[in-house]
């Protein structure tokens, strides 16, 4: 039992160290990776050497494909550009697989040494990004050693060895099985090199183990389509012509594994055997992508339904899931997206005033459609936020994520206090047949365009962080407190002289005024983050209980 619980931690190492590889490249240049990737304008040849270093470099075929046809959804690419991209990608792949399977024993510790304190002994992210990586691919090369000299002991425990024998006496099993390790992995790279320490152990014959990496290169193009399988249908176009030519060509060569077996003994090693068949196996697949590429455009594009798309919603533009690795660039994306959010809140307050004045049904419908926005959007930043938040960021950066949060709850709760308040006491008024005085109107009207700068300024201070600005927003907050009291007075003082319209509309009037007040303090502590940054903390005025 012991045997096999050190073989499952040393799988979970070689896991992490492929993950740790991945996040320190992406993060150290991950923003030039994704130019290379994007870089062919159209030309197939470059995109599908763009694809295989980008491969080379993340150690995982999956996530490049999922990257191009980001891009092609995008626009970025063409959909022959990408899927190529994604052909280069698995010789890439196959490429870094042979790579980490070569056996250095001194190697392992340096990379390990190398990577913990090059990373300790610098504050610069792109130098600790770059040592993560290091250390990942000293952690995969001490993974497979540890396999090695486990994986053996594991076939000492009792009924091991019987469970074993039933599992390869089922070839389709095997193959299924590698579909399923590569699924959960999330890498057929380390699905192939746990496979083949497994061969080299003697836990697994050859023949087996070649079905395991045929199943594994099954599995590697499930993982991108799962992935855009709600996609648009320009994302699902390469990573499905990737699936189907990838799953031909396993399928065709599973009945004859044997008698390729044999004519490829004579050119690799036992030790080599599944890394050799895993190249060849994607350069294979590779030519017959290329050679059937206008084709299987037609056939994919002909097969996947067109994208439904309803114009009435407004969805995320800017939350781009390949920029997640780099958390810099993904708060980027999220305060982008912000921006896109506080756009739907800020017209739900310009327009406020229309439909007291009108009770337009129209104007109506687009409050309604706003507020739906604004719900959308504050749901999906603090999805790609939670996300963000799962990488290990600096305190920076933590702290810009949280203000990105605290910003787009403000402006959700402003899109409440219109749809759910205003709106409400525009639909009374209406109901009841009032009208405000003219006193009352222009007073309503100066608070309403106070509410409406300072909507401005407080995405100004949002955007610029300038403590000058927030300062000056704060201020604010003061200033429309008073013209609210002065609004009070003078609107009571209306009622006293038995003005009727001030009678007839009293409640409705203080209410709008309670409401505009409530979204211009939500604006205003948009002030508090950028005055605590630097150094001042405002001052809070407490009611005195009496």
């Amino acid at each position: 039992m012991t045997a096999f619980l050190q073989l499952v931690s040393a799988i979970a190492l070689l896991l992490w160290g492929l993950r740790l590889v991945r996040t320190g490249v992406m993060r150290s240049y991950g923003s030039k990776l994704k130019k290379l990737a994007r870089g062919s304008n159209g030309r197939l040849f470059p995109a599908f050497l763009g694809g295989l270093s980008v491969a080379v470099c993340l150690q995982s075929s999956a996530a490049t494909a999922m990257l191009v046809a980001s891009f092609s959804g995008q626009g970025l690419l063409s959909s022959a550009a990408a899927f190529t991209s994604i052909l280069g990608a698995d010789i890439g792949t196959a490429i870094a697989v042979f790579l980490a399977s070569q056996k250095i024993g001194w190697l392992s510790p340096l990379l390990i040494s190398i990577g913990i304190f090059s990373f300790l002994s610098t504050e610069n992210s792109t130098k600790r990004s770059l040592s993560r990586a290091v250390l990942g691919i000293g952690l995969i090369l001490l993974a497979l050693s540890m396999i090695g000299q486990i994986a053996g002991g594991v076939t000492q425990i009792e009924g091991f060895n019987t469970v074993l024998k039933v599992i390869l006496a089922q070839p389709l099993l095997m193959l299924l099985l590698g579909v399923a390790l590569t699924y959960f992995a999330h890498s057929s790279l380390a699905i192939i090199l746990l496979t083949t320490g497994l061969i080299q152990t003697g836990v697994l014959d050859v023949e087996n183990g070649l079905r395991v990496v045929l199943g594994a290169n099954i599995g590697s193009g499930l993982l991108p389509l799962v992935a855009f399988w709600n996609g648009k249908k320009t994302e699902k176009i390469p990573v499905t012509a990737n699936f189907i030519v990838r799953t031909l060509v396993v399928l065709f060569t599973f009945p004859f594994l044997s008698e390729l077996l044999v004519l490829v003994e004579p050119y690799a090693s036992t030790a080599l055997m599944p890394v050799a068949f895993h190249l060849l196996l994607n350069l294979v697949v590779a030519v017959l992508g290329f050679l059937s590429l206008s084709l299987n455009m037609k056939l994919v594009e002909g097969l996947l339904p067109d994208d439904i798309i309803d114009e009435t919603l407004v969805q995320p533009k800017h939350l781009d899931s390949e920029a997640l690795s780099t958390p810099a660039l993904a708060l980027a994306c999220a305060k982008r997206e912000a921006l896109h959010m506080a756009d739907h809140a800020e017209k739900m307050v310009q327009q406020t005033l229309e439909i007291f004045d009108t009770g337009s049904e129209n104007v109506r419908q687009k409050m309604v459609e706003h507020e739906d926005a604004v719900d959308r959007l504050f749901q999906a930043i603090k999805i790609y936020i939670a996300q963000i938040m799962r990488e290990q960021l600096s305190e920076e950066e933590s702290q810009q994520a949280i203000d990105l949060l605290s910003f787009t709850a403000q402006m959700e709760h402003i899109g409440d206090t219109v749809d759910g308040s205003l709106m409400e006491l525009a639909a009374k008024k209406s109901r009841l047949g009032v009208e405000f005085s003219k006193e009352g109107s222009a007073e309503i009207e100066q608070f309403h365009e106070g509410v409406c700068s300072n909507f401005d300024l407080a995405i100004n201070t949002f955007v610029s962080q300038d403590a000058d600005l927030a300062r000056q927003l704060h201020a604010e907050k003061s200033r429309l407190r008073k013209l609210e009291a002065r609004s009070i007075r003078t609107h009571l003082g209306r009622i006293g002289t038995g003005l009727l319209t001030s009678l007839e509309s009293s409640s409705i009037h203080l209410d709008v005024i309670r409401d505009l007040k409530r979204i211009n303090s939500h604006l205003t502590a948009i002030a508090y983050p950028v005055l605590k940054t630097s150094g001042e903390v405002p001052k809070t005025k407490w009611k005195r209980r009496s």
